[in-house]
């Protein structure tokens, strides 16, 4: 049996809202920003209506029903509230968002570039995660820091420093707007930061990396979702959960 996630079924109905800007979203995940603060970003930053859930019963219930066993999941409604689709993996509801909301480019080269970054981001965020965050053993973890930092961190820093400079500086990876390059950028600036503090990232040190933090916090919807209570809390239990807001 197909999974509903994946039934060709659900094509029509996704490809017709795949093109509106009047559809409601759910979030589902757990109550820290975590794998769902991109997600949650692009749509604050869109302006669309959400809202975030953190099924009580994921470990027993929910779980056995993603496609993956895993969170976020996505849930897509149309305005008249008769249609909804389904998305899973935090790296495709990303993808599809920023297209929806304009922030993959606005051609085949530019869409390029900011998957390109994109996948880079991904593959140090995985390698954080890994072999950092989530290692439960404090010897184990100890051991892991500084190999991650000198192949892993250093690299992307030195290299997207570089990238961000022959784009003139201004704070975004492609063009001359926010994409979601940038957006995948700030978060892995908060996981950097969780490994080695303002050692390696800060306006003096990496000022072209830095810049990409400062563009992204003057977007207005974005501002003003950092102020809402479900942000804070979300930052609060963050903080509790990974030991950074």
């Amino acid at each position: 049996m197909v999974h509903a996630f994946f039934n060709p079924a659900q094509a029509d109905k996704f490809n017709a809202l795949a093109g509106r800007r009047d559809t409601t979203f759910i979030v589902t995940y757990f109550g820290i920003h975590g794998l769902g603060g991109v997600t949650r970003t692009l749509l604050a930053i869109s302006g669309q209506k959400f809202t975030s859930i953190n099924p009580e019963d994921w470990a027993t219930n929910e779980k056995l029903k993603a496609p993956f066993g895993s969170m976020p999941l996505l849930a897509e409604t149309s305005a008249d509230g008769k249609t909804t689709i389904q998305i899973a993996e935090s790296d495709a509801i990303e993808r599809y968002l920023s297209k929806k909301i304009g922030l993959l480019g606005s051609n085949a080269f530019e869409e390029t570039l900011i998957n390109t970054f994109v996948s880079n981001a991904q593959f140090l965020q995985h390698a954080i995660l890994s072999k950092y965050m989530t290692v439960k053993d404090p010897e184990v973890k100890a051991v892991n820091k500084e190999p991650l930092i000198t192949a892993n961190i250093v690299p992307w820093i030195k290299n997207n420093e570089q990238h961000l400079a022959a784009n003139g500086s201004n704070g975004h990876f492609v063009g001359n707007k926010v994409t979601l390059a940038d957006i995948k950028a700030v978060f892995l600036m908060d996981l950097i930061g969780c490994v080695t503090g303002d050692e390696l990232i800060s306006k003096s040190k990496t000022p072209a990396i830095w810049a990409v933090r400062e563009e992204l916090d003057k977007v207005e919807n974005l501002a003003a979702w950092k102020k809402t209570e479900m942000y804070k809390d979300l930052s609060e239990k963050n903080f509790a959960a990974l030991g950074f807001y």
